[in-house]
């Protein structure tokens, strides 16, 4: 579908034609290419007239006779208000293609959404890395997930994933512990008794708090269900320039979202992991058709043909000068761990940020020393950040 330049505000009015779109989008039958060929035989400003079509007219639009008739029939007892009135109540906005609030990477994908269900803020500029992976997380697949994802962070990546279990919910935790701005995908409704796992609810809440984002095509009341999951992994995918895949097994969803990030020309990276483990059999998979290995976030960085991170232009933090000063020889990261009485993590994230910026270089495997970008940079005054 080729879309116009978007005109309507992020928080858009419930107008006749809106309410008939968001109609069209509740009826379960109707996936994101029937809802994409109702808008291109409509049009934009015609929602009403595709709620209220004829069977004929239905047609034209490309819908079987038996979907179209099952729309009829459903549609009479179902009242447009009480749907806007359901995702009012709950906080939840509506975003069709034409939106401001629509993201842009979904205009330049083979199969875009047709409509949006959305709690929280806009999506913010920056690049953007999917991290996924099993709901069965080991603590090697914790440990990489972490180090990762505090490595991308802290370079100015935003982290986007399904807030499932496992991987997923420690990509999101990890990015808002960084203070970057996450996205979840979910393959059900937004309302409250709806999202999926339950157990996540507490974190769904911090994410929008934080000013995440949480998404769906599903409207309120729809269930987690399997053949959802195919349909959500292809919003991760396309919103993301990369993906990273930690622990995955071999018939995985994560592997599937890789393979659809191929299709839209993402780059995919995945965390090679124990032979003996069942969460390394789907990484090692992509491993062996071409995936990038990622031992960190400068992997990442540094393999992606997409994502285009600029160095700061910024005198270094306190934690930074530190870390610096304590580099005028060489040091391994876990020295500087001890010295500094923090996490290696934390440790590894400053000194990804710190190459970045020109400042240290990494001699062997996390062994670093200061750069005469970074002696400059020591004499600099202190930044405020």
């Amino acid at each position: 579908m080729a879309y116009q330049k978007p005109t309507k505000n992020i928080k858009a009015d419930w107008d006749d034609s809106r309410l008939g779109w968001l109609g069209c989008t509740w009826f379960e039958k109707f996936g994101p290419k029937s809802l994409d060929r109702l808008q291109k035989t409509f049009g934009e400003n015609h929602g009403q007239d595709a709620w209220r079509g004829h069977l004929e007219n239905l047609l034209k639009s490309g819908l079987t006779e038996n979907v179209a008739q099952d729309f009829i029939n459903w549609r009479q007892n179902i009242n447009l208000a009480d749907l806007s009135a359901t995702l009012d109540k709950d906080g939840i906005d509506f975003v069709l293609p034409w939106d401001l609030l629509y993201p842009t990477a979904f205009r330049q994908t083979s199969c875009p959404p047709a409509a949006l269900f959305w709690r929280g803020a806009a999506i913010s500029k920056r690049p953007w890395i999917a991290v996924v992976g099993t709901r069965k997380m080991s603590v090697y697949g914790k440990r990489a997930c972490l180090q990762i994802v505090s490595e991308l962070a802290q370079a100015g990546a935003g982290i986007v994933s399904g807030m499932a279990l496992g991987i997923d919910a420690c990509a999101h935790q990890t990015a808002l512990d960084s203070g970057v701005q996450t996205i979840a995908v979910l393959a059900g409704g937004l309302d409250h008794k709806s999202l999926y796992p339950s157990s996540n609810v507490p974190l769904a809440e911090r994410i929008l708090l934080s000013g995440g984002v949480i998404m769906s095509e599903f409207p309120p009341g729809t269930p987690c269900l399997r053949h959802h999951f195919p349909q959500r992994n292809r919003l991760i995918a396309t919103l993301a320039q990369a993906v990273v895949v930690v622990e995955a097994g071999a018939e995985s969803g994560s592997v599937l979202t890789a393979k659809l990030a191929l299709d839209e020309n993402r780059d995919v990276f995945a965390v090679p992991g124990p032979i003996t483990s069942p969460g390394s059999v789907g990484v090692h998979e992509l491993l062996r058709q071409g995936a990038q290995i990622c031992t960190g976030g400068k992997d990442v960085l540094a393999g992606s043909q997409t994502v285009i991170l600029s160095a700061p232009e910024r005198p270094p933090t306190n934690e930074e000068r530190h870390i610096l000063d304590l580099c005028r020889t060489s040091i391994h990261v876990d020295e500087l761990t001890r010295l500094l009485n923090s996490s290696a993590a934390v440790i590894g994230a400053t000194c990804t940020t710190l190459e970045m910026m020109d400042a240290l270089q990494e001699l062997e495997p996390q062994t670093y020393q200061i750069t005469a970008r970074g002696k400059q940079l020591l004499i600099q005054p202190f930044s405020q950040e």
